[in-house]
């Protein structure tokens, strides 16, 4: 099945934060087309809809509430942003500054028409959380652990303030590898409900890169791996589902994290024609839903 393609609405310059989450409401996403559009406006726009940013230790920092994206040129799996981490964004926006010629679209995935797409026979082995277990050198999870509690210099961060992080959330828990790396294991819900209308989504990072990270293993509550027939599988489904923004300069996505996986399409021009930006929130701001972003 060819993916829908996402036409993106030509907006005014001010735009109502109402309109965005009804849009998130309806959708669970929506691409605009800002004109005169800059960094500095995108880094405002996540603070009009979340009360606090959330940001991922990988990534370089562009300003205060933006960071680039970089991820090499291959397509990229459907995921959620920072899926793989006890506190997954409510909200993530993208600002492409510079787009690419050809390829490079972002991939949009529903994941509650997935939810209602998914057999029985997988839903019902995903009942229960599933775990993730990676290795995570030093630097990564100081700069985790830092961003959690509001360490400014993450080279700071101790140990003593590593085990008050995993005692802080269930279903975490690590063991010391070399270099004072740690293997870290996660509990995760492969379904989630939209921040929006609380509708049960398929929302999780499954399918999803490991860019700037080690690659995960995944296993179900009863510790069996999940196995690649089943990725395959599940891969197929989000496909169907799947839609592609066809990014120009100004374009900006904004997306509900706990319904709509994203991913990519290859990149086929060099990385310097192409500059995507993103910035991501918690707590949606719905008592200011009728501010102006």
């Amino acid at each position: 099945m060819l993916s829908a393609i996402i036409k993106p609405a030509v907006c005014p310059t001010v735009f109502q934060s109402a309109d965005i989450y009804s849009a998130l409401k309806k959708d669970g996403s929506i691409v605009l087309h800002m004109e005169g559009f800059d960094l500095t406006a995108f880094s405002q726009l996540i603070g009009q809809l979340c009360g606090r940013l959330t940001f991922d230790p990988a990534r370089e920092h562009v300003s205060a509430a933006a960071q680039s994206v970089d991820a090499g040129t291959d397509a990229v799996g459907l995921h959620i942003e920072n899926g793989n981490t006890p506190l997954p964004p409510d909200i993530v926006s993208f600002y492409s500054a510079r787009s690419a010629t050809e390829g490079a679209q972002t991939t949009l995935c529903d994941g509650a028409a997935v939810f209602n797409d998914i057999p029985d026979r997988i839903l019902r082995r995903f009942e229960k959380p599933f775990t993730m277990t990676r290795y995570l050198p030093k630097v990564i999870w100081q700069r985790y652990v830092a961003t959690a509690f509001g360490v400014e210099h993450p080279d700071q961060v101790e140990h003593n303030l590593l085990e008050q992080f995993i005692g802080a959330v269930k279903g975490q828990s690590y063991h010391w590898a070399q270099e004072e790396g740690i293997d870290y294991t996660l509990a995760i819900p492969a379904v989630r409900h939209d921040n929006l209308a609380g509708r049960p989504a398929f929302a999780n990072s499954l399918l999803g890169p490991s860019w700037n990270y080690e690659a995960p293993v995944y296993r179900f509550a009863n510790n069996d791996v999940i196995d690649t027939d089943l990725i395959a599988e599940l891969r197929l489904l989000g496909e169907r589902h799947t839609i592609e923004i066809p990014w120009r300069d100004g374009d900006v996505a904004v997306v509900d994290n706990k319904r709509v996986m994203h991913g990519r399409r290859e990149i086929t021009v060099p990385l310097s024609q192409r500059q995507l930006f993103i910035a991501m929130g918690l707590d949606v701001l719905l008592a200011k839903s009728d501010s102006e972003v």
